[in-house]
């Protein structure tokens, strides 16, 4: 069962695209990493999901109905979690997390769960957290109901590392529970770690589907090659470079690139696996070409 459907989806603000014939499926109790840079397009598409905007064209579906301004039914089983929160400043934590408890049906007691695992103070004021603290905030707010579906935009953002690895141990938790997930990321390692699938999206448009497995699979190589500005083989493509290297990519097994790289006149050459990063970079490059 698909949890989140969407079919040639587009948003336009006036001349300015959003979104362009974004079309994907998130499976139930999956965790989908939507990755891109900022601009690309996901705050846009997370908040069609979330019934905030609507699209110029094309079809939505989110646990099998469309969302909007109306979708109540939707809401109550998603834990939307923004980019940005505010919350009214002179309002403690507890006050804040309770209303939205209330507002969802369930008691305080996961609340305090929750704030216990982030390390969140409940007693602080909204004005007195930092912005990695505000970011906790969020974080509870969205999952206080257990939802069918988490819908988190850059969640991470703000985050020190320690609380990072203890949020994404939570989604995995979640997910075990039969949580889906739907996470808005630019953080490659976050999406490495947790991500079953993951959609790669530029200038609103989505470029790659795939799972991190699959890519570890295609054996993408990374070559470092000094003084080769001007190489030229089967099956290489370049990555960028400065004055002293080249980068390269490479996609396949490394014996037959050894013997590509045997008749070339190279004065060093460092052969690696690429990291998702530089995997993902490449696809952006090729991207920009099509």
């Amino acid at each position: 069962m698909d949890v989140i459907t969407s079919v040639n989806l587009k948003k336009y603000y006036g001349q300015a695209r959003g979104l362009e014939d974004a079309t994907l499926a998130v499976r139930a109790g999956e965790i989908y990493g939507f990755v891109g840079p900022n601009g690309s397009g996901k705050t846009t598409f997370i908040r069609i999901l979330a019934g905030l905007i609507q699209s110029t064209s094309g079809s939505v579906s989110v646990l099998g109905k469309t969302p909007g301004p109306d979708s109540a039914a939707i809401n109550k089983d998603i834990g939307y979690m923004p980019g940005e929160s505010f919350y009214y400043p002179e309002l403690k934590v507890r006050t804040v997390l309770s209303f939205f408890a209330r507002e969802r049906g369930c008691d305080d007691i996961r609340m305090r769960e929750l704030a216990a695992i982030l390390d969140l103070d409940l007693d602080k004021r909204i004005d007195a957290l930092s912005f990695g603290n505000r970011k906790k905030v969020g974080i509870v707010a969205s999952m206080l109901h257990r939802p069918q579906l988490l819908v988190l935009d850059e969640p991470t953002t703000g985050l020190d590392p320690l609380v990072q690895r203890i949020f994404l141990d939570l989604l995995r938790e979640e997910q075990k529970r039969g949580t889906t997930v739907f996470l808005s990321s630019h953080n490659l390692t976050e999406v490495e770690k947790v991500c079953d699938r993951v959609a790669l999206v530029k200038d609103g448009k989505i470029l790659l589907v795939t799972t991190i497995a699959d890519l570890v699979k295609q054996k993408h190589k990374r070559l470092v090659v000094a003084s080769a500005a001007d190489l030229v083989l089967p099956g290489l493509q370049k990555n960028g470079g400065n004055d002293r290297e080249s980068y390269f990519e490479y996609r396949g097994e490394t014996a037959p690139l050894l013997n590509l790289l045997a008749g070339a006149n190279l004065t060093d050459v460092v052969i690696r696996d690429a990291t998702l990063e530089e995997i993902f970079i490449g696809h952006y490059k090729r991207g920009n070409e099509r």
